[in-house]
């Protein structure tokens, strides 16, 4: 159905794929996580790309960090991620090293 104008029609098909919600819901976050324009949190990368000015350190973001600095995010809620379970699961693991090296610089003191 479509629901601007109301109309049915059938479509053929051998197989059907439903995803229901694709919401991220994270407006809770509030300004503290920069946010594509549909809620999508920015990571790595794409707080560099258009727009600019959503990492606030010398140092470039590591995969999967947020804009708050040693806040990593994964999965669906992310910008750009691919909205599979397995991904997420993928996205939740590969952070891990991340995490360690952020801790890691934390407490190793920087040479002046």
């Amino acid at each position: 159905m479509d629901r601007q104008s109301g109309a049915l029609r059938s479509v053929p098909a051998d197989a059907l794929f439903v995803l229901i919600g694709s919401q991220p819901r994270t407006e809770w976050l509030g300004a503290s996580v920069a946010r594509d324009q549909w809620g999508f949190i920015l990571t790595g990368p794409d707080l560099l790309g258009a727009g600019g000015g959503h990492w606030p350190l010398d140092r470039p973001p590591m995969p999967l960090e947020t804009s708050l600095p040693g806040v990593f995010a994964a999965g669906d809620v992310r910008e750009g991620s691919i909205k599979r379970v397995a991904s997420a699961v993928g996205e939740g693991a590969a952070t891990i090293p991340f995490v360690h090296r952020w801790l890691e610089a934390m407490t190793v003191p920087h040479a002046a």
